[in-house]
């Protein structure tokens, strides 16, 4: 069928297309156009962008028929700030620089990396006071980016820089949406936004230059990603990476690490604060597998329970809600003729809501993970060679950072607080108050003793309990 047969969303203006719906409603918009049908589409100006809705064209675009696509839109109007890191980059770039950083996500590292995850936890949950109410999206953004930048790159980055390069990330990511509907003049014109980024742009830079520097003038072997790339060398030519090309891929690492594992944990933690009966047995777990010990590399996948909620909350909460491609030469997709140089978007937020592939989607339930969905039908970190390679770093530091904050601390939302999507680059709650009461995990789980239940027989009774839905998630409900 030629590309005009393609559904199109309803609202289009002369000129602007849908950037008006865009810009107020990203998220709705594209909920929308998944009951138009397996491909559909919305403009931008003039020009068309096409919308994969179903999981077997998806996995076409990412997997089987992945050559024929680069990455598009949204990543192109990264450059600014990632450079040509992993992320913007495509076809033999991209493999040589996935090969090189492939090993700082091995198995063997990770291993290594888990003390250090749990250790900056563990400065979070020392940091509390029974009863406090906290930030917990900022909490939870501070301690992951340390987490990550420590375990990384082995640097000893004070707290201020750190939290700097939060900020840093937290305004490109707001920016991206923008820039990315917007014709491309727009980044020219001096608007505070504008100004903004640019500002944002120059300072990670800077602090990522910095790094490099201070690693150079001490040279001693240290067996982490900075130092890997800095001492790569290209298989053909022998060539070192420029430096440049060293903090583009830092750049894109700290972009990447900074926002997926805190926005994913504040939802969870959302939820939990919704539905006690999930945080009571996800704790139980914590008791009878920790036994009230720091969770180390190998009780992780004795951890089933936290992780299945991990797997919920990626679903019902995709940080990721919008990824882009664009058509390298013609192609067939669902029976549409797609031109060269067509710009496709999918949306892992629509796609893991979708009520034919997930029943009752908007209902928060880690049992469903039970019996996990086909592949294609969960995609939170992109699928095929252009996977997130960072998917499995992200899991682990989830895990080590809910099983060492939430042995300790339970959640509740605050009365009369609402929380909102909020569908930047990232979509993560506008701002997540919430109450933190101690616990002693010596007194429950397996020692059957108060709190707040008996190992498996408050697993079960929880397993019976009814699951949240995110119909509520504008308010708690109190």
């Amino acid at each position: 069928m030629p590309v005009t047969s393609v559904p199109c969303a309803p609202g289009r203006l002369p000129l602007a297309g849908h950037v008006h719906r865009l810009l107020r409603d990203p998220v709705g918009l594209l909920q929308a156009l998944r009951d138009e049908g397996p491909i559909a589409a919305f403009h931008l100006g003039r020009r068309p962008v096409y919308v994969v809705n179903s999981p077997e064209l998806l996995r076409r675009v990412l997997v089987t028929d992945a050559g024929s696509y680069v990455r598009g839109l949204a990543y192109e109007r990264s450059r600014p700030i990632l450079g040509d890191g992993l992320a913007t980059s495509d076809g033999e770039a991209h493999l040589r620089q996935r090969r090189l950083m492939l090993p700082s996500f091995h198995r063997a590292r990770l291993l290594g990396y888990t003390g250090v995850m749990r250790a900056q936890a563990e400065v979070l949950a020392g940091t509390w006071r029974d009863g406090q109410r906290v930030a917990m999206d900022r909490a939870l953004h501070r301690t992951s980016a340390a987490g990550a930048l420590r375990a990384l790159f082995r640097t000893d980055l004070d707290d201020a820089t750190v939290a700097e390069i939060d900020d840093c990330v937290t305004v490109f990511l707001e920016e991206i949406p923008l820039r990315a509907v917007l014709p491309r003049f727009a980044e020219r014109l001096p608007t505070p936004g504008n100004r903004r980024f640019a500002r944002v742009a120059a300072r990670l830079r800077r602090i990522v230059d910095g790094m490099v520097e201070e690693r150079r003038r001490d040279p001693r072997a240290r067996d982490d990603l900075l130092s890997m790339l800095m001492a790569a060398r290209d298989e053909d030519t022998g060539a070192a990476m420029t430096p440049r090309q060293v903090r583009d891929e830092v750049v894109t690492i700290l972009a990447g690490g900074s926002e997926t594992v805190p926005s994913t944990l504040s939802w969870l933690y959302y939820e939990l604060g919704r539905d006690p009966s999930v945080q009571e047995r996800l704790q139980d777990e914590l008791d009878l597998v920790l036994e009230g010990r720091p969770a180390g590399f190998d009780d992780l996948p004795r951890l089933a329970y936290t992780r299945r909620v991990i797997d919920e909350t990626l679903r019902l909460h995709s940080v990721a809600w919008m990824m882009s491609r664009r058509a390298r030469t013609d192609a067939e997709l669902g029976g549409h003729r797609i031109p060269a140089g067509a710009e496709l978007l999918f949306s892992p937020t629509t796609l893991h809501r979708d009520p034919v592939l997930y029943p009752d989607p908007l209902r928060f339930d880690p049992d469903r993970w039970i019996s996990p969905p086909p592949r294609e039908n969960f995609v939170p970190f992109g699928a095929g060679p252009r996977k997130c390679i960072g998917d499995h770093f992200s899991y682990i530091q989830m895990t080590v950072i809910v099983a060492t904050v939430s042995a300790r601390w339970s959640v509740s939302g605050v009365p009369g607080s609402r929380v909102r999507e909020r569908p930047a680059g990232a979509l993560r709650p506008d701002v997540l108050p919430m109450t933190v009461s101690r616990r002693d995990p010596r007194s429950h789980g397996r020692h059957g003793h108060g709190g707040h239940g008996h190992g498996r027989a408050a697993c079960a009774a929880a397993s019976a309990a009814p699951a949240s839905t995110v119909e509520d998630t504008t308010s708690y409900g109190v």
